[in-house]
């Protein structure tokens, strides 16, 4: 690897654990019980929608980066 690709490795972990952050948040005010922000099923289709646009590009980067083709999105 080299270090473009190491960084660019470093910059999704840690877009990966702002998400992850954000979850544990959400699922920790489940659990205490707090009614207060809670999302209609229209808003949780809207963030499923989202998530999985997520991980299509994740899952076509990957496939690109697995080809030996270039990321030409700038980051």
């Amino acid at each position: 690897m080299n270090v473009q690709q190491i960084q660019e490795s470093l910059q999704e972990l840690r877009q990966e654990q702002a998400r992850l952050q954000e979850a544990i948040r959400t699922l920790e005010q489940l659990l205490s019980g707090s009614s207060a922000n809670r999302l209609s099923p229209a808003g949780r289709a809207r963030i499923s929608e989202a998530a999985k646009r997520r991980w299509e590009e994740h899952r076509r980067q990957q496939a690109a980066r697995r080809s030996g083709r270039v990321n030409t999105k700038a980051a």
